[in-house]
């Protein structure tokens, strides 16, 4: 069935994806503010959300749907979709082509399968658990880097300004190994790190359908993913790290000197 689902999720992921390509192109798309004048949604967000939400109950109505547009409260369900119709809303309202359509079906509190796709790029990373990740067809797998010194890393900024400490201490720890990245797409974060080109990715309180598809994307190509303090993932908690298995303690300890 998994192999079923991972499929309905691909065809939902590029239906929603040429939803947001036609606004991209046409810049015809109305923006609203959500919690921090950086925090954004868009009529592009929503409609490809209504795509995928009906794509995906079409063929699977048993399952719940968990979307981040209309989303208060995030309910605990034993099995359900995340849908991040559009994730890097900031950088798709000012023309940087780094966004992403991100899915993920978890399943008793596991990752089964995931999907990102870029829709400018045209970039589809998946995977299915146990089954490896794949990019356009094509397996994947993490570099071999083997030292944090003069590795790709790259890390987000929180929306709560509380959690704006932390980051700051890490990028201080990190930056006396490397420099550092901001991207501003998790799904894509993710699954750059599990196709070899990011070393090392880490951010914190992110939301389910933020980390639903990336996750196991990354974790199927290779790396290894935990909260940033190297204790275990939590999708609800919304810290994450990922890793080539080369840095995953140094860059632990670096975070966490």
């Amino acid at each position: 069935m998994s192999s079923d689902i991972l499929e309905t999720m691909i065809i939902a992921s590029l239906a929603g994806g040429s939803i947001l390509k036609k606004y991209f192109e046409e810049e015809n798309f109305s923006v609203s503010q959500k919690s921090v004048s950086y925090d954004l949604v868009t009529s592009a967000d929503r409609e490809s959300q209504e795509k995928i939400i009906s794509i995906l109950s079409g063929r699977f109505p048993q399952i719940p749907i968990v979307g981040e547009e209309g989303s208060e409260q995030i309910p605990h369900y034993r099995e359900a979709f995340y849908v991040d119709p559009l994730d890097g809303t900031l950088n798709f309202v000012h023309k940087f082509p780094f966004f992403a359509v991100s899915l993920g079906y978890w399943k008793d509190n596991e990752p089964i399968a995931g999907v990102v796709y870029n829709p400018i790029s045209k970039d589809l990373f998946y995977a299915r658990k146990g089954n490896g990740a794949f990019l356009n067809g094509e397996k994947i797998g993490v570099s071999a880097t083997t030292s944090v010194e003069g590795s790709l890393l790259v890390i987000g900024f929180p929306y709560e300004e509380g959690e704006l400490s932390r980051t700051v201490k890490d990028i201080k720890s990190t930056m006396r190994l490397t420099d550092l990245r901001v991207l501003g797409s998790t799904a894509l974060e993710l699954s750059y790190v599990a196709r070899g080109i990011i070393d090392g990715y880490w951010e914190y309180a992110l939301s389910p359908w933020d980390l639903a598809g990336g996750v196991l994307i990354a974790r199927e190509a290779g790396a290894v993913v935990s909260a940033p303090d190297g204790g275990k993932f939590d999708l609800f908690k919304g810290d994450v790290l990922a890793a080539t298995p080369g840095i995953y303690q140094e860059l632990v300890k670096a975070i966490n000197g």
